[in-house]
């Protein structure tokens, strides 16, 4: 038996062998989608659509400072491209242009000069124009000395200013935390000290008014005016700890809630007592002196500290308006200084020329110098188109066609570089409005780039654009929010036409020459972002730190390497 037992387990052991190798003969073969980690660009974007519509508004400001003498139109104007809209005074530059026309031509007359040769009286003429040009030069210098020197003065004069104006806040503060000290003193007096005598320990009127209501808000009102008192005596700590305007503007409410909170708790003691009962005449007049002290405490601390709380806040106006006058002194002392140090140069460079053309004169026209003299009046000529240049950016003009819509300087009005003079609203120009959910809103910002294509063409056209402004109230569409969001054409394109649908793709963030991989090839699991990766037949499952994603891509910022094969589907084949 023990025999026959012993080949039957040896029978069973063949057979598991047997069925073994059969299954990993026949087992199903496992092929895998594969893809290796690149190094590219991962673009995130936000997909919606919208539809076309003339651009709304256009804003032009100048590119020079100077007083509008000129305004040729009004709100409600259609003008054309190149109108005239406003005109600043040109008279300054105008002054440089004639200077520098005389300089292009007192140059081209040197020119004229050299090529004939000079004269007895021209060299006369010429040595003057040399000492003429040396005492310009020293009276430039002259005025610059004397800019330095108004400049100085108005720097010293913005120091003192803003001196003066820390010393006045200071004063004004300081006086201010000496009301709020007196204030909880005088608060805690009226109420703990002048009216308590009223009141039983438990708060309610030691007497009986004939006036039941004002007996009510002699009683309600004592537990709000004895819970004041420590928010007044804190607020005072407070204020006096930090010693800054700040602080004492943000502890004045609760000062003056608490000052209110025991006026008229001590008023409507005052009214219980023209109506009390069962007193004594000299405990009345007692209890009524007592009043009348605590109400004409309270009343003209409020005052006080009323009044210095205005009177902080208009000399802050008052310092403000001394120290932007003072700065503005500053820079005009400055500009002095600079245009003066353009004299000099100018003066200096009038000398040298001068004394060239003497020289020149004198010594007679050689070839080379002939040439050099033709480029000074080319230089001169240069110089004189720069000017013209700027002369032109004294008159603002419309760059499309368009309606005026509004006009937010005057005639008379000094305006500076930044500062919109005119808004337009252009005509047969273009944009893109489209409404952005909440979901992606969060994600869109001003200046992003727009690739666009739109219903009318084919889906390989496309446009671009940029976001240019986003309505920070909402629109709600049957109960979803939604952020009006508009995009503008990089270049206008006479195919486009007032309505038709764009489909928009704009890149909300974007990662250049990082490590990606497919999008598909990501796994999840709580806690954990892994890939599976292929190495050497086996797979392996690598942890990763991602970054941004597009449809397509997810950037990998750790756990991977380049050229690594990631796995993005198996399946099995029999």
């Amino acid at each position: 038996m023990k025999k026959t037992g012993k080949i039957i387990i040896v029978v069973l052991v063949a057979v598991i062998a047997a069925g073994a190798v059969i299954y990993w003969l026949t087992r199903p073969k496992v092929t895998y989608d594969t893809e290796k980690v690149s190094r590219g660009s991962v673009i995130e974007e936000v997909s919606v659509t919208g539809s076309i519509a003339p651009v709304s508004k256009i804003e032009l400001q100048p590119e020079v400072s100077g007083k509008v003498v000129s305004i040729p139109v009004k709100e409600g104007d259609e003008v054309n491209s190149g109108d005239l809209l406003i005109s600043i005074d040109p008279r300054d530059t105008e002054a440089k242009v004639a200077s520098q026309r005389a300089a292009v031509e007192s140059a081209r007359a040197q020119l004229r000069e050299l090529q004939t040769g000079a004269t007895a009286e021209e060299l006369k003429v010429t040595a003057s124009a040399v000492d003429t040009a040396k005492a310009q030069l020293a009276a430039a210098v002259s005025a610059k000395a004397d800019a330095e020197t108004a400049l100085q003065n108005a720097q010293t004069g913005a120091q003192n200013t803003r001196s003066k104006a820390d010393t006045l806040i200071q004063s004004k503060l300081n006086s201010l935390l000496l009301d709020y000290n007196e204030a909880a003193t005088i608060a805690a007096d009226a109420v703990d000290r002048l009216v308590s005598p009223l009141f039983t320990t438990s708060d309610f009127l030691s007497f009986t008014s004939v006036d039941a209501q004002a007996e009510s808000d002699a009683t309600s009102t004592r537990l709000s005016a004895k819970s004041a008192l420590d928010p007044i005596r804190s607020a005072a700590l407070s204020a006096n700890a930090t010693d800054t305007v700040d602080a004492a503007k943000n502890n004045y409410a609760v000062i003056v809630s608490g000052l209110t909170a025991a006026k008229s708790h001590v008023d409507a003691c005052a009214a219980a007592l023209n109506y009390a009962m069962n007193l004594s005449p000299t405990t009345l007049a007692s209890y009524q002196l007592n009043v009348s002290t605590a109400q004409s405490g309270l009343n003209a601390i409020i005052s006080k500290i009323t009044n210095d709380k205005s009177g902080l806040d208009l000399q802050q106006r008052l310092n403000a308006a001394d120290i932007t006058a003072s700065d503005i002194a500053v820079s005009g002392a400055r500009a002095a200084v600079s245009s003066a140090g353009h004299a000099i140069e100018t003066s200096q460079s009038a000398v040298g020329q001068a004394q060239a053309a003497y020289d020149l004169k004198k010594s007679g026209a050689r070839r080379e110098v002939i040439d050099a003299q033709r480029a000074q009046v080319a230089a001169q000529e240069a110089a004189l188109s720069g000017l013209l240049t700027t002369l032109s950016k004294y008159s603002i003009t419309a760059p499309i066609d368009s309606v005026v819509t509004s006009i937010p300087v005057e005639l008379g009005e000094t305006v500076q570089p930044g500062r919109t003079a005119v808004m337009l609203n252009a005509r047969d120009h273009f944009e893109i409005i489209s409404n952005i959910s909440e979901v992606d809103i969060v994600r869109i910002a001003v200046g992003q780039s727009v690739t666009i294509t739109l219903d009318a063409f084919s889906a390989s056209e496309k446009w671009t654009g940029k976001v240019i402004s986003i309505q920070p109230a909402e629109k709600v569409v049957e109960g979803v929010i939604f952020y009006e969001t508009k995009v503008i054409f990089d270049q206008d394109d006479p195919q486009l036409k007032s309505g038709m649908t764009a489909n928009l793709d704009i890149e909300t963030n974007r990662q250049d020459n990082v490590l990606r991989v497919p999008l598909r090839s990501l796994k999840e699991s709580p806690g954990r972002q892994y890939v599976d990766v292929l190495d050497n037949g086996k797979t392996v499952q690598k942890d990763v730190t991602t970054g941004i994603e597009s449809t397509d891509f997810i950037e990998i910022k750790s756990g991977l390497n380049e050229g690594e094969t990631v796995i993005i589907a198996s399946n099995g084949t029999k």
